[in-house]
């Protein structure tokens, strides 16, 4: 007897990228809807691709494919930047209105603002508990947050719409975490004087410092390689992430032929 054939169906993110022919990478979560009655995952080469039953299909609205992606395929900031535009601003403002008070919903508002720069014809919540914009056991995110009175969600990513990486918590990375590596080095370091732990360091200073001018072809004189060292050091304690420390420190190094003013 051979088996009917049952018909699958993708959903969330899969559904939306095809639906409205997006040039992006996919996800590296993909949700399938069967007729069937059985959930099932599956790995593949480019992820993991999870089967649902038919109970699940969140139908034919834009919005409930990307309530759905939030909730089963995780935040995606790269394929929400594509996605949502394409939805439009008058379907996603219809769809938050259905619900204004779901917790999905309101993520998928403060998205659609935050990464379109648009603002919708919606009033602010005057009233409702903050929800978190990443879940803490699913991410990793800020301690604490900012929380946002308009959509009244607490803002725990790790950038802006500038730059805002997403790190997830998978058993690789949990695992590390739970190793604590840094107090584990903290304890090796204790062993040992510190005397010899500073002649260490500096020879690994000079032998850093000598092996990135061989990469670009440089003898460095004696004050060079000092002001080198002394930047190494410095990334110790100092915050090097701001654009005039770094076009500072550039400029401390390079042949004053080379010295600019910005990036």
């Amino acid at each position: 007897m051979v088996s009917e054939q049952l018909e699958r169906r993708d959903a969330g993110y899969a559904a939306l990228i095809e639906r409205y022919s997006l040039d992006v990478v996919p996800n590296w979560h993909r949700s399938v809807v069967s007729d069937g009655t059985v959930r099932r995952t599956d790995a593949t080469p480019d992820g993991v691709v999870d089967t649902y039953p038919s109970n699940y299909w969140p139908g034919d609205e834009p919005g409930a494919h990307i309530e759905f992606a939030l909730k089963y395929d995780g935040t995606n900031l790269g394929l929400l930047a594509a996605i949502l535009p394409a939805v439009g601003s008058e379907e996603i403002t219809r769809f938050v209105r259905s619900k204004p008070t779901g917790k999905y919903v309101r993520r998928i508002w403060y998205f659609y603002e935050m990464l379109t720069g648009d603002r919708l014809p919606l009033d602010d919540m005057s009233k409702g508990n903050y929800i978190d914009l990443l879940e803490p056991d699913e991410y990793l995110v800020l301690a604490g947050g900012q929380q946002v009175r308009r959509q009244r969600v607490n803002d725990n990513m790790l950038g802006d719409a500038r730059f805002c990486p997403l790190v997830r918590r998978t058993e690789t990375i949990t695992g590390f975490m739970d190793r604590d590596l840094a107090a584990r080095c903290a304890k090796l370091i204790q062993a040992y004087p510190s005397g010899l732990l500073k002649r260490a360091l500096s020879y690994l200073y000079t032998k850093e410092t000598k092996s990135s001018f061989e990469i670009e072809h440089i003898k460095p004189d004696a004050s060079r390689t000092e002001r080198f060292i002394s930047l190494l050091q410095a990334a110790i304690t100092e915050d090097l992430c701001r654009k005039a420390r770094l076009i500072e420190l550039q400029n401390s190094i390079v042949d004053p032929r080379y010295q600019e003013s910005d990036y």
